[in-house]
């Protein structure tokens, strides 16, 4: 179970990777195999890689900005939307000064994160839709007349006040990014 739990949170496994891992009959093979990428991910975060736009490869967050949401069981989740759509989602801190575009209204229905509000996040260069920002809020009440949510900075607490969750099927830590 341990050898899966890893496989599942290893940020940067790739789809084919995760695949053979689950052909893998015996658990030693599977962490051994599991430890070999861990050393590749630590030798990735030595040369500071970025996490790229899968689409047009611009440079969206650094890899040492990957960090666990309080109540989450790594930096990668798997995350459903109110269309049941499943999204994994790589969770990091902060993201390169205005590499992303957000065109909504933050929005708390549905939040996967209690207590943050997110906002769809766009890569500033080809507009692809790469995660989601969240905000860390309080509702403060309701307009009676729209049924809007009014919601309130909420910097009271220890959470972080603000953070991003990229899609792992939109973004990338390789160098070059393959037309699509």
């Amino acid at each position: 179970a341990f050898s899966f739990w890893m496989a599942a949170n290893i940020p940067s496994l790739s789809e084919q990777d995760r695949i053979g891992l689950l052909n893998m009959n015996c658990t030693v093979q599977r962490l051994k195999f599991i430890l070999q990428k861990l050393k590749a991910i630590s030798k990735q975060q030595e040369q500071e890689t970025p996490i790229r736009c899968k689409n047009c490869g611009e440079p969206i967050a650094m890899i040492s900005s990957l960090f666990t949401v309080g109540g989450a069981d790594g930096t990668t989740g798997a995350y459903v939307n109110e269309h049941g759509h499943i999204h994994q989602t790589i969770t990091v801190r902060n993201v390169l000064n205005e590499s992303l575009l957000y065109f909504d209204e933050p929005e708390t229905k549905d939040s996967w994160f209690p207590g943050y509000s997110w906002t769809i996040a766009y890569c500033r260069i080809c507009q692809s839709h790469l995660g989601w920002k969240f905000q860390n809020v309080v509702v403060v009440g309701n307009n009676d007349s729209s049924g809007e949510v009014v919601l309130e900075d909420n910097h009271n607490d220890n959470r972080l006040p603000i953070f991003w969750g990229m899609s792992g099927v939109q973004v990338t830590t390789a160098n070059k990014t393959s037309p699509r």
